[in-house]
């Protein structure tokens, strides 16, 4: 019964299992591997990642803010990118609490190197239901959502050692009215 019980979790809740942290970011170095223990395999075949290899793409995810608060649909956050990511080209995707995309609201869920002007070293991404200048996400019918940020051909820095990755900050600025 316990045995059943830890094979539910681990293949329908987090995906950490094995993983690496840089802030609120976590990736599974497991992932797209060949090598990747049957239970990393379980989970990626449950959500459905189509992984590719880790020298192809590496996917980084947050659930959390920068300062461990679960990101939820009700509050406006700010993702500081300091730097380009270490990468021929990446995205962020916003995903609903059912690691889908959320469903009907303005489409807008996500922003990848193609919208990033050439002059634009460091910049921000704005996550809120209301409209926003610039690179704006809207988390509208996410409930309690999660990012994933995916770098294709990153770094050979990043592929040796993904704890060493330059991620963005994910800042919570205000929830409901109130901060």
């Amino acid at each position: 019964m316990l045995g059943a019980a830890a094979a539910v979790f681990l293949v329908f809740g987090p995906a950490d299992f094995g993983g690496v942290s840089v802030g609120p970011w976590r990736t599974n170095i497991h992932v797209g591997s060949p090598d990747a223990p049957d239970i990393v395999r379980a989970v990626v075949a449950r959500r459905g990642l189509l992984a590719l290899n880790r020298s192809e793409t590496i996917y980084f995810s947050a659930d959390a803010d920068s300062e461990g608060r679960p990101l939820e649909q009700a509050c406006d956050y700010r993702i500081l990118f300091t730097d380009r990511p270490d990468a021929r080209w990446w995205s962020l995707t916003l995903y609903a609490e059912d690691d889908f995309l959320p469903v009907g609201g303005p489409g807008a869920y996500s922003i990848s190197a193609d919208a990033i002007g050439a002059e634009e070293t460091g910049f921000v991404v704005s996550v809120s239901e209301r409209p926003a200048i610039g690179h704006w996400m809207s988390p509208e019918n996410a409930g309690a959502f999660n990012l994933t940020l995916r770098l294709y051909n990153p770094g050979e820095a990043i592929v040796e050692d993904p704890a060493t990755a330059v991620l963005p900050v994910v800042e919570r600025l205000a929830c409901g009215g109130g901060a």
